[in-house]
C-alpha cells in the first residue's frame, strides 16, 4: 500500500486538468514511529537522524521502486520502532507526498458487524502482526476502524480475523458491515546508533 497525501493528489489533478504545474519535486525519504496521516505526522527526531534523497526508477505498471540503497543515520535518536516511510518534496518541513508502510503487502476483506470479524479467504495474518485498513475504490469501511490506525491483528480463525487496538486485546466493535484493503506492516525496531536501511527496490510507489 501506498497513499497519496491530499496535498499531492491536488497538485495532480490541477496538473493534469491544466490549472496549475507541478514541478517533479525531490523526494526526501522520512521514517515515521506511528501513521503519518495526511501530514507527515509522528515523524522521528532527535541526534543525527535527518530526511533523505530517494531515486526512484521510471515507473512500469503503475509500479515506480527505489534505485539504491536507502540508509538514514539514528545516532542519538531514542529507540523505538519504525512503521511507515514518508516522502516529503524538502529535507525539512516542506509538504507531504506519500505514505509508505513497510512490508506494505495488500489484500481484499470483507467485514460483518456480526461478530467484527473481517475475511479474507487464504490470508497469511496470525496473530499480533500489524495491519492499516483502506477503503477500496466504490466501497466504505466498515463503522469502527479508520484508515489512520495501525492495528494489532486477534482473533485469527482459518479465512476470518479481528482487529484490536492492543496486542492481544479486545476486537475492535463493528457497527456496519464493509470491505476494503487491508496492508500487512512489518514494523522494524531500532536502537540509538542503528543505521535504518531498506534495499534497493523494497520501497515501492504504485497508484492502481
Amino acid at each position: 500500500m501506498t497513499h497519496l497525501s491530499d496535498y499531492l493528489e491536488d497538485a495532480l489533478l490541477d496538473h493534469i486538468v491544466g490549472t496549475a504545474t507541478l514541478t517533479s519535486p525531490t523526494a526526501w525519504g522520512s521514517l515515521h514511529d506511528d501513521h503519518p496521516v495526511e501530514t507527515g505526522a509522528n515523524e522521528l527526531t532527535g541526534g543525527s537522524y535527518a530526511r533523505q534523497t530517494v531515486v526512484f526508477g521510471s515507473a512500469s505498471g503503475g509500479t515506480a521502486a527505489n534505485t539504491a540503497q536507502e540508509e538514514w543515520d539514528l545516532t542519538g535518536v531514542t529507540a523505538g520502532t519504525v512503521f511507515f516511510v514518508g516522502l516529503f518534496d524538502a529535507s525539512t518541513a516542506g509538504n507531504f507526498l506519500w505514505s509508505i508502510p513497510l512490508g506494505g503487502t495488500a489484500f481484499t476483506f470483507t467485514a460483518l458487524d456480526t461478530g467484527d470479524v473481517f475475511t479474507n479467504y487464504g490470508h497469511t495474518l496470525a496473530n499480533d502482526d500489524r495491519v492499516v485498513l483502506g477503503a477500496s475504490p466504490g466501497s466504505a469501511l466498515p463503522t469502527g476502524v479508520t484508515e489512520t490506525i495501525i492495528y494489532h491483528v486477534v482473533g485469527v480463525s482459518g479465512d476470518t480475523f479481528q482487529v484490536s487496538l492492543t496486542m492481544g486485546g479486545g476486537a475492535v466493535v463493528l457497527t456496519t458491515d464493509g470491505e476494503g484493503i487491508a496492508y500487512f506492516v512489518d514494523e522494524k525496531t531500532f536502537n540509538a546508533g542503528d543505521t535504518f536501511r531498506i534495499a534497493i527496490g523494497d520501497l515501492d510507489l504504485f497508484i492502481d
